[in-house]
């Protein structure tokens, strides 16, 4: 695939995780197909996968495990 910014190097692949958002409540996908520009960084994602994202977000898909993690919020600086 070429990267949609028009650099020379063809795209790689790449499974990444990424989190989305469902009903307000964050969702992992591990193991999500991707391409990335070697130069650039620039992302693309295949047809195939964007199927798969989609089947998750609107309930298609059944979990197979469960994510938890830390949460961090910025905290905006006291006005002086």
């Amino acid at each position: 695939m070429e990267c949609p910014n028009g650099c020379p190097a063809p795209m790689e692949t790449a499974f990444i995780e990424r989190i989305y958002y469902r009903a307000g409540k964050p969702i992992v996908i591990r193991g999500l197909e991707i391409y990335v520009c070697p130069e650039c960084g620039c992302e693309s994602l295949p047809l195939r996968s964007a199927r798969l994202v989609e089947k998750v977000l609107t309930g298609h898909m059944e979990p197979t495990g469960l994510f938890s993690a830390p949460l961090f919020q910025p905290v905006p600086a006291a006005a002086g």
